[in-house]
């Protein structure tokens, strides 16, 4: 269907028979070619949620516009590496995705932003071995912040800076060791983790430039103090060594990033099993599902590391272990990472018909509809159901995908809540703008979004309550550069 042109001049027509439809194709194809296969070879769960889901969501999108199955070929080609990429880095049996990103730093002032009390070239939490000062010290040469640290040779010993690790650690896991690093004169700079004199992992640094590198490596159960030092690799050799951002945490599986990598593979099973003409993939869509059914969704009640996350009402922490923080606020999960799960267990009960699979996303999705609250006809929620911070403009569209695939399943949420959530997006956060649209960083509509209000794949859907949302897009992405995964699923919701 050709859509009405917007803003005359916005978009520019060629020959007079350029579509609205054939522009966003043109501007998808473009950022596809650029972005498309920067991420799905990528084991790390963070990059796949947060990049590659959208990649291929928006391939079920094009195709869905266009007819035209390369799209859902490369879908295969990016599933296919995605799932063998997948790992059980828990032993628990079940394979999935993990990342370090977002789990506790073991080490404190990794960064060397603070000093120690009485001794502003000593960072504090971390201590000198064999110097006072002269050799170890804090400098402002440093990779990221207002600080880092040196350590130099002075040939005769040993020059270190030290830390004991978190006591909290969960011993027997994997743990990614990091930081940035650079020497100068001969020496070679060294980060090192020990269990007492025995090393554990270690990174080395011979760039005079600054330099990021990363070990994985299993923590022991128990034993001598577990310590990360900051070294050389040899006394005797003359030069120095700065190393910054010093980090070690644990490599976990998140049940978001599970969801949102799942969610496109879902919808590629439940659309080949509602399409006859894509039976040829339908071998494929199998073997997916099966994936999905055995591995990812049993992974977060069944797992003997993680510990059941389901608490009746919605989805939790992982009760076993601390992957977000020692210090628990609660243990409820964000409304967006739940929901994300929820989603995906309705795309796929929409394919195997699994009960226990509805009546989970179901009752999550009640969970966050019981927070939500009508503010003059509009929704406003808060990020997770312990925080007073509202939800930003980004993560709902997580949350919204949920809402409008439990919705368009005659679940939970009815024709008058989509249309209080597209006078969010309306009322709430638009400024008011037809040609220069801008939308804040929260529902309430506060906070500037200082370009995030680009990412706006799934407010787009709420155009079938109010078609002009579909201009506001319209309007911001005309005259836009997109660069990345969430501009090129909003492109491709333009097109669908």
């Amino acid at each position: 269907m050709l859509l009405n042109l917007f803003a005359a001049g916005t978009l520019a027509l060629t020959g007079g028979a350029q579509t609205v439809e054939d522009v966003w194709l043109t501007k998808y194809q473009a950022l596809e070619a650029q972005i498309g296969g920067s991420s799905y070879r990528n084991p790390d769960s963070a990059t796949l949620a947060w990049g590659e889901s959208y990649i291929m969501r928006s391939y079920l999108d094009v195709y869905q516009a266009t007819g035209d199955t390369a799209w859902l070929d490369k879908l295969v080609t990016h599933a296919d590496t995605v799932i063998a990429n997948a790992d059980d880095v828990d032993g628990d049996g079940f394979l999935g995705w993990s990342t370090s990103r977002y789990s506790p730093v073991e080490l404190a002032n990794p960064g060397f932003e603070s000093a120690a009390s009485g001794d502003a070239t000593l960072p504090a939490s971390w201590t000198r071995f064999q110097d006072t000062g002269s050799h170890v010290h804090r400098t402002t040469d440093r990779k990221e912040g207002a600080q880092a640290v040196r350590v130099i040779s002075d040939q005769a010993k040993w020059k270190k800076l030290y830390q004991n690790v978190n006591s909290a650690y969960e011993g027997g896991s994997a743990y990614v060791l990091r930081g940035w690093g650079k020497k100068s004169g001969s020496v070679t700079g060294r980060i090192v983790l020990r269990n007492g004199s025995a090393t554990v992992c270690a990174l080395d640094y011979t760039s005079t430039a600054w330099e990021f590198k990363q070990v994985e490596c299993k923590l022991p159960a128990g034993g001598a103090p577990l310590r990360v030092w900051l070294e050389h690799a040899s006394y005797t050799v003359a030069g120095s060594a700065s190393f910054d951002e010093v980090k070690l945490s644990g490599r976990f599986p998140y049940m978001v990033h599970d969801a949102m990598i799942g969610i496109p593979v879902a919808e590629f099973v439940r659309l080949v099993a509602q399409t006859p003409a894509l039976s040829g993939y339908s071998a494929k869509a199998a073997t997916y599902r099966g994936f999905l059914e055995t591995e990812i969704v049993p992974r977060w009640e069944q797992s003997g590391y993680l510990g059941n996350t389901w608490n009746g009402t919605t989805w939790q922490e992982p009760p076993d272990v601390d992957t977000f923080s020692h210090t628990r606020v609660s243990s409820d999960l964000p409304f967006n990472q739940a929901l994300g799960f929820a989603n995906l267990l309705t795309v796929l009960h929409g394919v195997n018909g699994d009960a226990a699979y509805l009546q989970k996303a179901n009752s999550t999705a009640q969970w966050a509809k019981r927070n939500l609250v009508n503010s003059g006809g509009a929704y406003i929620w808060n990020y997770a159901s312990y925080t007073t911070t509202k939800e930003d403009l980004s993560h709902a569209n997580v949350d919204l995908s949920a809402f409008l695939e439990s919705y368009r399943r005659g679940q939970v949420f009815t024709a008058a809540d989509m249309t209080a959530f597209k006078n969010t997006l309306k009322t709430k956060m638009w400024n008011g703008s037809a040609t220069a649209p801008v939308f804040s960083q929260y529902v309430n509509g506060t906070g500037t979004a200082n370009g995030a209000d680009y990412y706006l794949h799934s407010w787009l859907e709420l155009a079938e309550w109010d078609p002009q949302i579909k201009d506001l897009v319209a309007a911001k992405y005309a005259t836009f550069t997109p660069a990345n995964s969430g501009h090129l699923i909003t492109l491709s919701r333009l097109l669908k």
